[in-house]
């Protein structure tokens, strides 16, 4: 039963959670994809903070602006 309360709801401490939270943090989020996440996660696996290494990857290899662009203040 505790399998089906939880099946939808995304958990924290999952690695590819907390990259997608530091792109979407920087306004990215649109450039997670998890074949290039996969990719990026065997590069860094002796990082100390694996996820931010993975999200800085991510920033090195997509030239797009951020999502903040946008929107109009």
């Amino acid at each position: 039963m505790s399998n089906q309360i939880s099946k939808g709801k995304t958990n924290p401490f999952l690695l590819s959670e907390q990259v997608k939270s530091i792109l979407h943090k920087n306004g990215l989020s649109k450039i997670f994809n998890y074949s290039d996440y996969e990719i990026f996660k065997n590069r860094v696996k002796t990082a100390f903070n694996k996820a931010q290494a993975i999200a800085d990857l991510f920033l090195e290899e997509n030239t797009e602006q951020s999502d903040f662009n946008e929107y109009i203040f």
